[in-house]
């Protein structure tokens, strides 16, 4: 393929698939860049004079992975006495080529350089295997790709001029390899800050055996066409040929045995939606939850309550799992979508202060600050001590044949029809298939309810057809009769017992089913009401499903059905903090 045909055939794939590939993420909106400072913050690195980005040494490394393939690595760093630490950024998406412009003049490495290097720090670039100038397979995660960055962090932790000290950064794709690495237990790792990453591939693709639309339906094809033949890149500001070096080993690097494996493990997928081993071999939790105990650098997790891209279910078992291991952690859980964080107290403050604590090992006062941080969608910032590993205060609803949510066990069965996993408008029903969905409305809130976590939906669901869906919506239905949609539940009745072997048929079966909502921090004004819509699909352009069905009626037994709502009844919020 020529280079005009691939760099076309990228253009209309990135055109009409955009939303829905691991692109890096897009900037958070301006912040004021001096906000007030935090009481339990101190002696948090400031810029040295006269050490600038462009004024830096600019390096290039070629890393030997553990099979003998270079990886393309660059870094800069200040010209100063003494040893620094190293910030790196794991990505598919660099072209290959110096980070520094041809006329000298500036950069491509944007405000993570202009922050880091002259505050001290090495700042650098690698691009994963069979991307951008690196060899190898380009295999979208597994076990050779978080060989290859670990391989690279002990490359940077051995330099002479190194402090030994790495840690990783980045968002989206970027934000997925270091929490790859880190399970492993790399010995220069000190410390990963992943922004938005993924945590399983298959959860990517799948929330729970329903295809997410449109990776669930190869993607593993479009994302290698669309990155992996990319001899230019995807990385912010680098959309020109970086190196023309690497033009063949972009291509050359897809044509391989391993990429066979990566393109059937996602056609395969896409018929059966089977988390078979392909996938396994990319569920970091998996790994981590089958050796806990190892020594682990410390996580500062960042994640947007309102991406769906990488969609808010890659916290549900991972962040408990990571917090579990004791390591020193923080969260940031906030109102924004593929971004980075969306807080003015971010890039000269808080990230400066945990990369000092981590890397320099300096007493910043960091570790003084909330564990978790967490922003409803009211806009308020709240703290808490955990997020996403139990709690204590619940609502439990029960569904009611006369469509009321009430705190009432249920009786009899409601019947609605999936319509081949579509959400039909009630004209377009039809006499045969009858409702496409049932509704179940609560009685009017007294007070603000703020639901926090992972709503629960449990109950027996029966479906006619061979394959099937359960799709749940939780709406806020407002006291002028408007609906807001806010959280979503999906699960594949061919997946309720084992998401690595589903059935082939599953009519007629009753299955008792427990799933969950996405993660979220929702508020519910007084004076609205809580509905539960069970359909073909969800309500609402998020979070994007499209469930596999042959036309199924879904019969929802009433009797031993609940919704169990995780609620805050702290509310005790930032602005009402003192210095936080």
């Amino acid at each position: 393929m020529s280079t005009k045909t691939r760099s076309a055939l990228a253009v209309f794939i990135g055109a009409a698939l955009a939303a829905a590939i691991v692109l890096p993420a897009a900037p958070a909106p301006a912040q004021p860049d001096n906000p007030p400072v935090a009481s339990y913050l101190h002696d948090v690195s400031q810029p040295i004079p006269g050490v600038t980005v462009l004024g830096s040494i600019v390096e290039q490394h070629r890393v030997v992975a553990a099979d003998g393939i270079e990886l393309d690595t660059w870094i800069i760093r200040p010209n100063i006495p003494g040893p620094v630490p190293v910030v790196l950024d794991v990505t598919p998406y660099w072209g290959g080529g110096s980070p520094i412009a041809d006329d000298g003049k500036s950069h491509l490495l944007g405000r993570f350089a202009e922050t880091l290097i002259p505050r001290g720090y090495a700042y650098g670039i690698a691009s994963v295997r069979g991307t951008g100038n690196s060899g190898g397979c380009f295999t979208i995660g597994g076990p050779a790709e978080a060989d290859d960055t670990a391989a690279v962090i002990e490359h940077y932790g051995r330099q002479s001029w190194s402090n030994g000290r790495v840690g990783l950064v980045g968002a989206s794709y970027d934000g997925t390899t270091p929490q790859d690495v880190w399970v492993r237990g790399t010995p220069s790792l000190k410390t990963i800050v992943p922004v938005s990453g993924i945590s399983d591939l298959y959860k990517y693709n799948f929330v729970n055996g329903v295809p997410i639309n449109l990776q669930g339906f190869s993607f593993n094809t479009y994302y290698w066409t669309l990155v992996g033949l990319s001899p230019t890149g995807l990385y912010p500001g680098s959309s020109q040929l970086r190196d023309p070096v690497s033009v063949p080993g972009a291509i050359a690097g897809e044509v391989c045995a391993d990429q066979i494996w990566v393109q059937a493990g996602g056609i395969t997928s896409t018929v059966d939606g089977n988390k078979d081993r392909y996938w396994q071999l990319r569920d970091f939790g998996a790994e981590l939850r089958a050796d806990p105990d190892k020594p682990r650098a410390s996580v500062f997790y960042i994640h947007g309550l309102q991406d769906w891209n990488v969609k808010p279910h890659h916290m549900e078992a991972w962040l408990a799992d990571v917090q579990r291991t004791g390591v020193p952690f923080k969260a940031w859980l906030g109102q924004w979508a593929h971004s980075w964080p969306n807080r003015a107290d971010w890039w000269n403050q808080v990230m400066v202060a945990w990369f000092d604590q981590f890397l320099k090992e300096r007493d910043t006062g960091i570790l003084d600050a909330p564990r978790v941080q967490v922003q409803d969608d009211a806009g308020r910032w709240r703290h808490e001590a955990k997020w996403l590993d139990g709690t204590d205060d619940t609502i439990t609803l029960h569904p009611q044949s006369s469509g009321t949510l009430t705190t009432i066990q249920g009786a009899d069965t409601v019947r609605y029809h999936d319509y081949s996993g579509k959400l039909v408008l009630a004209g377009d029903e039809d006499a045969v298939r009858g409702n496409g969905k049932v509704v179940f409305t609560s009685a009017v809130l007294e007070h603000d309810v703020v639901i926090s976590g992972m709503p629960r939906f449990e109950g027996t669901v029966t479906a006619s057809g061979l394959r099937a869906s359960l799709v749940l919506s939780l709406v806020e239905l407002l006291p002028d009769g408007a609906q807001r949609p806010f959280n979503w539940a999906a699960q594949s009745l061919n997946h309720v017992n084992d998401p690595a072997a589903g059935r082939l048929s599953v009519a007629g079966q009753q299955q008792r089913v427990g799933v969950n909502f996405f993660p979220q921090d929702s508020v519910v004004r007084a004076g609205s009401r809580i509905m539960l819509v069970a359909a073909g699909n969800t309500v609402g352009a998020q979070p994007s499903l499209q469930p596999v069905s042959d036309g199924s009626a879904i019969v929802l037994d009433l009797g031993d059905a609940r919704l169990v709502l995780p609620v805050d009844t702290s509310l005790e919020f930032e602005s009402q903090l003192q210095g936080q």
